[in-house]
Formats: structure tokens, C-alpha cells, sequence
């Protein structure tokens, strides 16, 4: 494997409105259908898309759910030999991704899972070791001493630090690259500005401290680059953001490993990302190779395999 994730996989309901119902209203679906979730899993898929060979490791329940998280990994060209079933009577997570056409904003609505995330007992430290880098979420005690075991081999670990907890913040001096979200950033920095909070980042271990912001781009930090600032690409048609963060991940990590620098990386990252925001999902619109370097270099979108993508996930409907 090039990029293995540690995370556990869930299912959405992905469901596109024109505009939000009101309380005891109702609305027409523009699209309705599943698909697979979760922030390293959909990273992992973005990679592959990439050309990447990336694989996952978590566990899911012996349940239809399961059975379709599994199935969609697999059309999404994920690794899951390292993908645990959890004992009978535990089931995965799903989810209700409720996207409007009218703002590009979502909602999600979760029912929990009662899958166990993966323990250090459980995680394949030679399947680990065969990583160019390791990716994470979560500050649980399996992603510790998977990030732990990367800092011993010298395996790059990245994290996405989407949500803010005490046990992430302590998890950061084993990461390399961190990228967190605006919320994150706000939780723990409070009012320090975007480049104090990155540079207080770094102090704490990382080589690369960057914060996504949505629609107002991304900022970073490297001792070598210094503090940088990008705008989104504002020339596509934003119709769901779900996923966007998750897919930036992936992509980051890709561009990280083909050697280009924090900044070149945030721009390939974006990219990816804006052209997932075009299809409904979080996995629909991510791009394949050929697909995003022509939207580079021309700033067109080849929508022909990702419209057969998503056709793929209505018949599964």
C-alpha cells in the first residue's frame, strides 16, 4: 500500500433538495441514493482515484450495512484485506446526508454505530509498515499507536483534525502533517488569527500545519514555505460540499508523496476537491487522474465518468 488509513467506514443516505422543508412540510428529492462515508475511508477513496494504491483499516458490522460499506470500498478501488467484522450483533453507522441545491450547504443526521474503532491489538503492524504514509482521524488508542508505530519507522502520518477533543490535542506531537478545519482551529485557538494558530501548530510537533476554511480556501504554515493563504476554485458549480474536507485529505497526501510543496499541494487539494463539490455525494465527483489535470491546466470538467458514477449509485438505490 502507499497511503493506509486507520478510521471506521459508515453508509449515507444522500439526499439533494432544492431548498430545506419547513417543519412539517415536504419536498421533492432531486437525488436519493447511498453511498459510502466517513472522513479517512472517503480519503482513502480520493487517493485511490488518484492512482494511488490506498487501504483501510477498521472494522464494520456483520449487518446489510456493513456488507454495503464493504462492497462500496471495493467499486471505489480501497484495499479492505484489513477491513475487521465485528462481532455478531454490533452494527455499522448510517447516516442522512441532506444537501440543498438553493445554498450548497448540508445537514447530516447520524445514527450511531456500536462497531468498536480499532484497538492496538487488532491493527496489522506489517501491513502498517509497508505504508508511504499513514493516515488518521481520530485520538483513540488505535490511532495513537498507529501513529506511534509511524513516527518509530519514519512513516509520514497525516490527521485530519476536523472536530476538536482533548485526545487529539494530545495526539498532535506524533503527527507530521496536520490538517485541521476552521471549527478545530476556533475550539482550540479561540481568537489567535489563522497564521498564529498555525505556527502554534508546528511548535507542537508537525512539520505542516494547515487550516481548511470552505469556501475562503485554505491557509498554511511550514518553517520552510512560511505562512500561506489560497482561495477556493471558484469556477465550478458548487452542488454539495459533503465529503469536501475528506476528499481534500486524500488529495493533499497524494500530492504530498509525488513531492510537491505544502502550498503546490493545498492548490492539487483543492482541485480535487472543487470538482467533488460538482456531483452530488462525497465520493460521486471525486476525480480520476486525467480528469483533474485537464481542469488544471484548462479549468474544464470531463463530467463523462463521473455522471457514469453517479448512475452507478442510483441503480443501487
Amino acid at each position: 500500500m502507499d497511503i493506509i488509513g486507520i478510521g471506521t467506514p459508515i453508509m449515507d443516505l444522500v439526499v439533494n433538495v432544492d431548498s430545506m422543508p419547513q417543519k412539517d412540510g415536504a419536498t421533492h428529492a432531486n437525488e436519493m441514493f447511498y453511498q459510502g462515508g466517513n472522513k479517512v475511508p472517503t480519503a482513502m477513496v480520493a487517493a485511490a482515484r488518484l492512482g494511488w494504491k490506498a487501504g483501510l483499516m477498521g472494522r464494520v458490522g456483520r449487518d446489510r450495512i456493513g456488507r454495503f460499506i464493504l462492497e462500496d470500498l471495493e467499486y471505489n478501488h480501497v484495499d479492505i484485506s484489513r477491513v475487521l467484522l465485528d462481532e455478531e450483533g454490533r452494527y455499522s453507522s448510517c447516516c442522512l446526508s441532506l444537501s440543498e441545491k438553493e445554498t450548497g450547504t448540508r445537514v447530516f443526521i447520524g445514527r450511531s454505530s456500536t462497531v468498536r474503532p480499532i484497538t492496538p491489538d487488532l491493527l496489522d503492524y506489517d501491513y502498517l509498515a509497508t505504508a508511504k504514509c499513514i493516515h488518521l482521524s481520530e485520538g483513540d488508542e488505535g490511532s495513537a499507536a498507529a501513529a506511534a508505530f509511524g513516527k518509530e519507522k519514519g512513516i509520514p502520518v497525516s490527521f485530519d483534525g476536523d472536530h476538536y477533543n482533548k485526545k487529539i490535542e494530545a495526539l498532535i506531537p506524533q503527527i507530521d502533517v496536520f490538517i485541521g478545519s476552521e471549527f478545530f482551529q476556533r475550539d482550540l485557538f479561540g481568537s489567535l488569527s489563522m497564521e498564529e494558530s498555525c505556527r502554534e501548530i508546528v511548535k507542537m510537533g508537525p512539520h505542516t500545519a494547515i487550516f481548511t476554511l470552505g469556501k475562503r480556501g485554505c491557509v498554511g504554515y511550514t518553517q520552510k514555505e512560511g505562512f500561506f493563504a489560497l482561495p477556493c476554485f471558484d469556477n465550478v458549480t458548487v452542488v454539495d460540499t459533503t465529503g469536501a474536507g475528506d476528499v481534500f485529505h486524500g488529495a493533499y497526501i497524494v500530492a504530498m508523496l509525488e513531492g510537491q510543496s505544502a502550498r503546490e499541494a493545498c492548490r492539487f487539494a483543492s482541485a480535487v476537491s472543487a470538482i467533488k463539490c460538482t456531483r452530488i455525494g462525497g465520493r460521486t465527483g471525486i476525480p480520476t487522474r486525467p480528469i483533474l489535470d485537464r481542469f488544471l491546466e484548462t479549468g474544464e470538467i470531463d463530467g463523462t465518468e463521473l455522471d457514469e458514477r453517479l448512475a452507478y449509485y442510483r441503480t443501487k438505490f
